[in-house]
């Protein structure tokens, strides 16, 4: 099974949860390929931390594998495009890989991941629902944010199939 899945929300909202959850059905461990700054996935995927540009690298030779990048905010930004990612991403179908893409902030979310993901799940964030939606072009967003947004439950998180 292949695709693409953006994970959004600010800091202690459950999205490690969501995804280990994810993680814990997956059969075949040895298919993982996690990208873990904070070290938060080591029961699933224990090597050492390579710099980005590496994994990325070593990513784009795999095949029917699940790949984590947490904490993407960090290393991509909505102003620029990593080649490789792009190439991951575009080319997730014909390599059968399932991409997760951790992020804080809709606003840390570049458009081409936006326009190439399948489902983005969202928590709480310190977005503008607005501003959110009309950044990513997508006015569905702003309903799902204002329903999250509102919600007394602090790990409230609502999919939405983006393509």
């Amino acid at each position: 099974m292949s695709g693409c899945h953006i994970i959004v929300g600010a800091t202690n909202t459950g999205k490690t949860f969501y995804l280990k959850k994810f993680l814990d059905k997956i059969p075949n461990k040895n298919a993982l390929l996690i990208y873990d700054v904070n070290n938060e996935y080591k029961n699933y995927f224990n090597y050492p931390l390579i710099p980005f540009e590496d994994f990325v690298y070593k990513a784009s030779l795999c095949e029917h594998a699940v790949m984590v990048f947490e904490e993407a905010t960090i290393f991509l930004n909505n102003r620029s495009c990593n080649e490789d990612l792009y190439n991951i991403l575009v080319r997730k179908r014909h390599t059968d890989n399932y991409i997760f893409l951790v992020f804080h902030s809709l606003r840390s979310i570049p458009r081409y991941i936006y326009e190439l993901s399948n489902y983005i799940t969202i928590f709480k964030t310190n977005d503008t629902p607005y501003l959110s939606a009309k950044e990513l072009k997508d006015e569905r967003i702003e309903e799902i944010m204002e329903r999250v947004k509102n919600s007394k439950n602090i790990h409230i998180n609502v999919t939405l199939k983006i393509y």
